[in-house]
């Protein structure tokens, strides 16, 4: 195979995971796991610190053994205690660590059933959710990294299902991705005509996904089961009994999907008792009507971020990707609310065939630079039909305060990648030998409005102090300067007098390259089962 072909596109989801390659006829597959699945559940239990088992296997065991079981943990991206050793976690290891486990699961198994011939797998691009900022971007790349890849980039998961789906298109389509999977929820609006995929606006919550129906759906089986049995359990009492619980209720929850059935029941079995619960979908869709109505509200921002970018708005393709899309409260409300007949888009494989399309278009760019270096053979010609360019959109909005109490913001929301900024200051001492200044990250959207924040309703990357090398009177100018990467990583620069200082977000959790390669090295030499 052309070494430009020897990508792979990961889908590392918060509930189920896949990995995509592209196949001898240009086309995107995603690979089988050792069990025969398509996808893998993201659950990781820990053996020991030598041995895990990661997938189907181990999901079995969180009713079991919780304590050495770890499930959802992309959800932990997002916080920083999440990342200060020792961990909650089987030997404290830490989000990007167990991510980098479910990552080496996906590369084993499609490395042990390659075809004869084919080089194991390296160049890869992994998603994550549209709202990611930059310290989970990066955390996710590092955990790429400690699973033995070479990461190419970070992708958004609606832009990925948007460059399966329209990469095909033939005309000039706005789409919207409403991409709700087992624990995140990403909407995006995009503009596609062919390969060129422009990102519009994008919006979502880290915390809300199936598994928040399936927590709903538990709540309802154990309150009839302690009616029946007159006892007074709480689904937060205790770990295996959540797990118990929640188990049975995301197989209640599937088995209420197929058109054909409206009502099932389940056995739970808990302390020697045992109960047989009915539930019906119009009771699961009225416990879980407050989360759809979240999922509503949050496209409707988007689509409103949308309008006031573009001046107007016809959105052409509602398309629903993401596991948890399959419930049939999804289709009908989103049908009712937006006024379309919204399309089941593959929607457990689109995220990783689209992210192994855009490997594939990243690789072939980095080859073809070579190339005309003369550092390396030229490379298979890449079909028109399989082209892609993508620009797309900041999910956060960045400032600094350069020692005020108000946070200016200079990057916002949906602003279009790649981004520069820059802001003005002064410093307030003569000969000043250094100057404070933090580097904030926030939801706020209006550009009018939203230029001066509290900082208390922003969140702060980084805090240090900048070293001026040259001495200067009081008021003379800074400027601050930030680059957003197309990827979404954040670089920040300042400048006096021409003098330019560089600013090294030291972000928890990011390990340094020793530390990087240190971790990798004992990840790797420890067993996946």
């Amino acid at each position: 195979m052309d070494e430009s072909r020897r990508v792979y596109g990961i889908d590392l989801g918060t509930t189920y995971s896949c990995i995509s390659k592209i196949d001898k006829h240009d086309q995107p597959v995603v690979l089988q796991n050792t069990e025969g699945d398509l996808t893998t559940p993201s659950v990781v239990y820990y053996e020991s610190d030598k041995a895990t088992v990661v997938g189907k296997e181990a999901k079995n065991q969180l009713a079991v053994e919780p304590e050495k079981t770890v499930c959802f943990i992309k959800r932990e991206m997002s916080s920083d205690d999440a990342f200060i050793k020792p961990t909650k976690h089987p030997y404290g290891e830490d989000p990007s660590e167990i991510s980098s486990r479910i990552l080496r699961k996906l590369v084993k198994d499609a490395n042990d059933n390659r075809d004869p011939g084919e080089e194991p797998i390296n160049d890869v691009v992994i998603t994550c959710p549209a709202y990611f900022g930059n310290n989970e971007r990066e955390r996710t790349r590092q955990a790429g990294i400690m699973a033995g890849l070479n990461v190419i980039d970070i992708i958004n998961e609606p832009t990925a299902a948007a460059i399966s789906y329209g990469i095909k298109a033939e005309s000039e389509q706005t789409i919207m991705v409403y991409d709700l999977g087992g624990g995140t929820f990403d909407v995006t609006i995009i503009r596609v005509n062919g390969g060129h995929i422009r990102v519009v606006s994008t919006d979502g919550k880290h915390d809300l996904g199936g598994a928040d129906w399936d927590e709903c759906l538990a709540d309802y089986m154990i309150a009839k089961f302690n009616e029946e049995h007159g006892t007074s359990y709480n689904l937060h009492d205790d770990s295996r009994l959540y797990y118990t619980f929640m188990l049975e209720a995301e197989l209640a929850k599937k088995a209420l999907t197929p058109e054909a059935k409206t009502q099932v029941r389940r056995t739970v079995t808990w302390d020697g008792k045992t109960s047989r619960i009915e539930v019906s979908r119009d009771t699961f869709n009225a416990l879980t009507e407050d989360k759809l109505q979240m999922t509503i509200d949050i496209t409707n921002q988007a689509i409103e971020a949308a309008r006031q970018k573009e001046g107007s708005l016809n959105i052409d393709e509602v398309l629903l990707v993401g596991g948890s899309s399959r419930m049939p409260q999804i289709k009908a409300r989103v049908d009712s609310e937006f006024h379309c007949d919204a399309k089941l888009n593959d929607p457990d494989q689109c995220v990783a065939k689209g992210a192994a399309l855009y490997a594939l278009n990243e690789k072939y760019s980095q080859m073809m630079a070579a190339y005309e270096e003369g550092e390396a053979a030229c490379p298979k010609t890449l079909p028109s039909s399989m082209r892609a360019h993508v620009v797309n959109v900041t999910s956060k909005t960045y400032g600094t305060d350069v020692g005020t109490d108000e946070v200016f913001n200079l990057i916002f929301t949906n602003d279009p990648l790649p981004a520069h900024a820059e802001g003005n200051f002064t410093l307030m001492e003569d000969n000043q030998p250094s100057f404070g200044a933090m580097v904030f990250e926030s939801n706020v959207k209006d550009r009018e409005n939203d230029v001066k924040i509290k900082r208390d309703i922003a969140l702060c990357l980084c805090d240090k102090y900048m070293q001026v090398k040259g001495r200067y009177p009081k008021g003379t100018p800074i400027k601050m300067m930030f680059d957003l990467a197309e990827n979404g990583t954040l670089s920040v620069h300042a400048e006096i007098e021409g003098e330019i200082l560089d600013y090294d977000l030291e972000v928890t959790g990011i390990r340094s390259a020793e530390e990087l390669a240190a971790t990798t090295k004992r990840l790797l030499e420890s067993e996946v089962l």
